[in-house]
């Protein structure tokens, strides 16, 4: 099961995984409102589909103004959507996430999955953030950097601690990606998430570590000790 961006960074939100101030839209009405309660004039309108490849689509754009914002969603809501994992036939736009523009130092990646070669779980990180993670994977597989978790056990901080240094990663720029990636673990493994994706997972030119991205798969067999995802 699949659960859109704005639902992921809900779930990310609550177990203190840092992500933009953000309110979901399904109309233009709506979008305008979500723009009048955040605090800042640029924001991101993003579309809300099960697919990766939406900037490139024209799904994610900057807007200057709520006039911006209501142009953007106006062009977006209803919009077909093809990205290189849509397909030829691409996904129709019913959703919007209006959120905060960020002030991006640097773009990184992160995820867990399943490793089923291994057994166990794998946290991956790499500094060529923004780009398809297939394709870094498939040409410079040196840039992702792995850290192995037995199914019985977790995340410890000293690994979480590695990944960080790991991504050149410094000051208090390492104290905060310790705990981002202790507090996605803990999503991971609360909602039997069979993948968690973050791309870009940025650093502020403040030093701060923000999710610009969630992506979750759970695992179906077990989303009957899950009624808030099945919700969802």
């Amino acid at each position: 099961m699949k659960i859109h961006e704005y639902q992921g960074k809900e779930l990310f939100r609550n177990a203190g995984v840092p992500v933009p101030n953000g309110f979901p839209a399904f109309s233009v009405e709506e979008a305008v409102d979500a723009a009048d309660k955040l605090t800042t004039d640029i924001f991101v309108v993003k579309a809300q589909i099960h697919a990766g490849g939406r900037s490139k689509g024209g799904g994610v754009k900057l807007a200057i103004g709520a006039d911006e914002v209501k142009q953007r969603a106006n062009d977006m809501l209803g919009m077909n959507l093809v990205t290189h994992q849509t397909g030829p036939k691409g996904k129709e736009v019913q959703c919007l996430l209006i959120e905060e523009a960020s002030d991006i130092k640097r773009e990184l990646y992160a995820g867990i999955v399943l490793d089923r070669s291994s057994g166990c779980f794998v946290f991956m990180v790499s500094t060529e953030g923004g780009v398809e993670i297939e394709k870094v994977s498939e040409k410079t597989p040196e840039k992702i950097i792995k850290e192995w978790i037995n199914p019985n056990g977790n995340l410890k901080t000293y690994q979480a601690r590695k990944l960080a240094f790991a991504l050149g990663l410094e000051g208090p720029q390492i104290k905060h990606a310790t705990k981002t990636f202790l507090a996605l673990w803990e999503v991971f493994i609360n909602y039997d998430c069979s993948l968690i994706e973050i791309n870009p997972l940025v650093v502020t030119k403040s030093d701060e570590i923000i999710a610009l991205d969630a992506k979750i798969n759970f695992d179906d067999n077990a989303l009957f000790r899950h009624k808030d995802i099945q919700k969802m």
